[in-house]
C-alpha cells in the first residue's frame, strides 16, 4: 500500500520512499538488510523491496550483497547525491543525527524532539518548521549542550533550541510546560544505541 507524500518534504512520491532514503543516506554507517529496514521503518517488506528497486534503477542507491542479504547504501557517485543528502538532512536529519550528538554528553538521560518539527515528522499537517525543539532530560553541563546544538544547527540548516529539565521536573505532572510537551507529538531519541555504537 502506498503511503501519502511526506509532510516534511513532499516532493517524494511517498512517505515510505522518503523514510527509506533518509535511513540509507543519513545512517550510511549502519547498513541493514531489507527485512530489518522494513521492521525499522514499519513498512511492508515487499513494498520496501520495490521502492529499493526503483531507487536503485534511478541511480540514487546501490545494493551490496552479504551472503543472501541485500544491503542498501547511498550512491555517492550520483550527480544528485550532494543535493539529495542536504535535502534529507534538513527534512529528516534530526531523528537520525541529534541522538549521536548528545550521546557522549555526561548527564543526558533522555532526549526528545517536540514542537512543529516533531508534529510534521509524525504526520500532523502544518507549515514548514522554522526550527527544531529539543528537550533534554538530565543534568548535563550547559556549555556542552550549547556546543552540540550550535553544531547541529549548522549541520541541519535549522536552528536547534534545547530545553533542559531535570528528571524530577520531567516526571512532575503539575508543570504546565511538561504537560504540554507530553500531550503533543514527541519523538524519543535512542541515546542508548548511539552510545553502544560509539
Amino acid at each position: 500500500m502506498r503511503t501519502a507524500a511526506p509532510l516534511l518534504l513532499p516532493l517524494f512520491r511517498s512517505d515510505g520512499q522518503a523514510r527509506l532514503l533518509a535511513r540509507v543516506y543519513l545512517s550510511p554507517d549502519r547498513p541493514a538488510p531489507i527485512a530489518q529496514l522494513a521492521r525499522e521503518l514499519d513498512l511492508d517488506s515487499g513494498n520496501l523491496t520495490r521502492e529499493a528497486d526503483r531507487l536503485e534503477d534511478a541511480g540514487l542507491v546501490r545494493s551490496r550483497r552479504v551472503g543472501n542479504q541485500r544491503l542498501l547504501e547511498p550512491e555517492i557517485d550520483s550527480a544528485y547525491y550532494p543535493d539529495l543528502l542536504a535535502l534529507l538532512l534538513k527534512a529528516f536529519g534530526p531523528a537520525a543525527i541529534v541522538a549521536p550528538a548528545l550521546a557522549d554528553i555526561d548527564g543526558v538521560e533522555q532526549a526528545y524532539l517536540f514542537g512543529s518539527w516533531a508534529a510534521r515528522y509524525l504526520g500532523e499537517p502544518g507549515g514548514d518548521p522554522n526550527d527544531i525543539d529539543l528537550l533534554i532530560v538530565g543534568e548535563p553541563a550547559r556549555p556542552a549542550v550549547v556546543k552540540a546544538t550550535r553544531a547541529l544547527t549548522e549541520r541541519l540548516g535549522r536552528e536547534v533550541n534545547a530545553t533542559i529539565v531535570t528528571p524530577q521536573h520531567w516526571n512532575e505532572r503539575r508543570s504546565g510546560f511538561i504537560r504540554q510537551v507530553r500531550g503533543a507529538p514527541l519523538v524519543a531519541l535512542d541515546l542508548e544505541s548511539s552510545r553502544n555504537r560509539g
